[in-house]
């Protein structure tokens, strides 16, 4: 199966599917997460829970992106999961 990437033919595997991400709404945060080295599904998952308000992009440091990036992405994902079912209410330091 070949696609289209800048006009030149690129070569799936048959396993891969092209991601649609046009129905996707990325803060302008999202970029700067990937760049980090976060895995793209950890990426879009924490920018989600950005844009829920429950944390803010400004909250997150160095520290927190390294602690998600040591885990592989099964284990970010679950981290960010139990993070985003957290009863927060009463803590002022928020960040995961």
């Amino acid at each position: 199966m070949a696609n289209q990437v800048n006009g030149n033919a690129v070569q799936l595997k048959e396993e891969e599917e092209p991601m649609d991400t046009s129905s996707v709404n990325h803060t302008e945060h999202y970029k700067t997460l990937i760049e980090a080295g976060l895995p793209q599904k950890v990426a879009e998952r924490l920018d989600e829970i950005v844009q829920t308000g429950l944390v803010a992009y400004v909250d997150l440091d160095e520290r927190a992106i390294d602690a998600l990036r040591e885990f592989n992405e099964e284990g970010a994902l679950s981290v960010l999961q139990q993070f985003k079912e957290s009863d927060l209410s009463h803590v002022q330091n928020k960040k995961p």
